[in-house]
């Protein structure tokens, strides 16, 4: 060997004991180095609050430990390694935490340990540093294997859990439609939906023709990101939203943009019973809604809400042509119901002279042979009038 290679060769081996001494340094700061790792991840990631940070710690701890492994033996990632990452990912998606929220959690940690690795060489050796940079690539391969592996993990597990999960909405629906979720498995199914089968649940019906594929799926991640509990099945020819923590005031909390308008809401009700009965609810308002394009709430539209569903069964009972065929006189009996039945509210409501609201409603009585000043003779009037209404009077 020449004294050229040997100097070389000694200088190498200088480096390699500077970079030794500095993984030596690394391992010594674990225990302030791990926490300080996480309060950094915590700080810009708030997706990691509600996972135990003793968990945490660990799982920064055993990246941390492979990490300066590989970095001493100047290898990629292990078989072993990567399928450690691979579980970490599924843990993951166990704790609900997000993807993008653990990849960033990787990538913040991998710079906070890069940094400082950084740092200590160059206070150290020039040489030592300059040895340090040029473990930039294997260094970043590393970071690539780990976060595929995090990632294909996450994925993987995500599926099987989206499947199963929309399985058990569909379950609890079907078992709340059927009058069957009053036992132990509808309590169970309702608590893996996060729901309490004791509170208050609140249902929402719309058109499933009106939602395309991509309005479902942006309905189904922004109740992800809702308080509460919120899930949303395709049952039949309606999309039904079922929630709990929250109170739907319209569909706009609901809706992504672009959405067609047409929903049914129904009203908020305690329990299991009230969950189906909400659902109920929901429907009878979307028949309304439908009618009308726009959307409808059980509680402001419940008498037709109740009454249009049953038109047909109702039909002989209070199917008439006079609504639509003496508008005016219509208009009198609504504005008679509406004023505390008195003639000369009504006729100051309608402009008219209470003589002619009286007339009118004679003519009414006349007409339908019901007499709308009688309890009896009012309500079939008022119903016949909601399901098949009046067109315009005009002026």
């Amino acid at each position: 060997m020449s004294a050229q290679q040997m100097d070389l060769s000694g200088a190498d081996d200088a480096v390699a004991a500077e970079l030794s001494a500095l993984y030596r340094w690394a391992a010594r700061e674990t225990d302030d180095v791990v926490p300080a790792i996480v309060d950094d991840i915590r700080g810009q990631v708030g997706s990691f609050e509600g996972m135990p940070r003793a968990d945490h710690e660990n799982t920064v701890l055993q990246q941390y430990q492979a990490f300066l492994t590989s970095l001493q033996e100047r290898r990629p990632p292990t078989g072993y390694e990567i399928e450690a990452a691979r579980e970490l990912g599924r843990r993951r998606v166990r704790q609900f935490v997000p993807m993008e929220a653990v990849i960033t959690g990787f990538h913040i940690g991998y710079r906070y340990l890069w940094s400082m690795l950084r740092r200590e060489a160059r206070n150290r050796d020039t040489a030592a540093l300059i040895a340090l940079l040029e473990l930039v690539d294997q260094t970043w391969v590393w970071v690539q294997h780990m976060c595929g592996a995090v990632a294909e993990g996450y994925s993987e597990t995500s599926r099987v859990r989206e499947t199963a999960l929309v399985e058990l909405r569909h379950r609890f629906i079907e078992a709340l439609y059927a009058d069957g979720a009053h036992g132990e498995d509808g309590l169970s199914m309702a608590r893996a939906l996060d729901f309490d089968p004791y509170a208050s649940f609140q249902a929402a019906c719309a058109p499933v023709e009106a939602w395309s594929d991509t309005h479902f799926d942006l309905l189904q991640r922004k109740l992800r990101t809702g308080g509460g509990a919120l899930h949303a099945v395709i049952h039949g020819e309606r999309i039904v939203i079922l929630v709990q923590g929250m109170i739907i005031a319209d569909a706009g909390e609901l809706l992504p943009a672009g959405t067609d308008p047409v929903v049914g809401i129904g009203m908020p009700r305690a329990g299991l019973t009230g969950a189906a009965e909400s659902i109920g609810d929901a429907e009878r308002a979307l028949v309304v809604a439908r009618d009308r394009g726009c959307t409808v709430s059980f509680d402001d539209k419940w008498l037709i809400a109740t009454l249009l569903p049953q038109r047909d069964r109702l039909a002989p009972l209070v199917r008439s042509t006079v609504p639509r065929s003496h508008p005016r006189i219509a208009e009198a009996v609504l504005a008679f119901a509406h004023n505390g039945f008195s003639i000369s509210a009504s006729a100051a409501v309608l402009h008219l002279h209470p003589n002619t609201v009286s007339y009118r409603l004679d003519r009414w009585h006349h007409h339908t042979g019901w007499d709308p000043r009688s309890w009896d003779g009012l309500a079939r009037s008022l119903a016949a009038i909601v399901l098949y209404p009046p067109e315009n009077p005009g002026p």
